[in-house]
């Protein structure tokens, strides 16, 4: 089983972020609904907003913000996890929950310092619902972006839904790179029919669509950006998060948050 439970909330990201020089720029003014780029050196950005949350359970996994790296400025969040094997499910991660748009894009960048063997998974990115928009007892799992390796030993990405398994990516096995930052996208359409999509671009280049099918049952939401693990070498792990935006339209790499 694989999920992020609700623990303490960790009262510690706000505005702003210099420029990177290294490609043409897109800035979405008003279609971002909501970001986050931890200049603050808190994650108020998180926690403002009603329903976001910044945890990390059990002990000794934390999330902090962090001057070790960052996308775009000075600071980012940093998602530390323990995941030997037989310890159990390990967690880290930052969330936006509640009624969410109908319809939106959900954007983050990551940095993976290395390759890690995943004996267990390692989920990344995630999409919940809830059966009763009041009841917190029916919240449940649906859509997880996992990291798992290849042959070669270099990173790619699983998509899972708690439904009915994996959905095989429309690109086979994309390299997530690591030592370098990487953006994952996910448009979200929350229907309790078969409008219901969701699709993934890694680094601006799609790698499903998932479409035909219901999503949620009803308009509640809730994303992640999450470090949620069993048994990794070496078990002890770090991913840094930054620029993370809710967004009318694209994001992509090329996007900018305002500035």
């Amino acid at each position: 089983m694989r999920f992020l439970p609700v623990m303490g909330v960790i009262s510690l990201g706000c505005l702003c972020a210099a420029n990177l020089a290294c490609a043409p720029e897109l800035d979405l003014g008003s279609d971002v609904l909501w970001s986050a780029r931890h200049e603050g050196n808190t994650f108020d950005e998180w926690l403002t907003p009603p329903g976001g949350s910044a945890n990390a359970n059990p002990t000794p996994n934390t999330v902090d913000v962090s001057s070790e790296r960052a996308y775009r400025g000075m600071f980012s969040a940093r998602l530390s996890i323990d995941a030997p094997l037989n310890g159990g499910q390990s967690n880290s991660g930052l969330s936006r929950r509640g009624l969410l748009p109908t319809e939106a894009y959900y954007s983050a960048w990551y940095y993976l310092p290395h390759s890690v063997t995943v004996g267990g998974f390692w989920v990344i990115f995630k999409l919940r619902t809830r059966d009763s928009v009041d009841d917190a007892g029916t919240e449940h799992e649906l859509f997880d972006l996992d990291l798992k390796n290849l042959p070669t030993g270099e990173m790619t990405l699983r998509l899972y839904d708690h439904r009915s398994g994996d959905i095989p990516l429309d690109v086979a096995e994309p390299v997530v790179p690591v030592g370098r930052w990487f953006q994952v996208e996910a448009f979200y359409r929350n229907a309790p029919d078969a409008t219901g999509r969701v699709t993934y671009w890694l680094d601006g280049k799609q790698i499903v669509d998932v479409t035909g099918r219901p999503t949620g049952q009803t308009p509640w939401v809730q994303w992640l950006a999450v470090s949620v693990a069993e048994d990794l070498t070496p078990s002890t792990e770090v991913i840094f998060i930054d620029d993370a935006a809710i967004s009318l339209s694209r994001v992509g790499p090329q996007g900018i948050l305002g500035r």
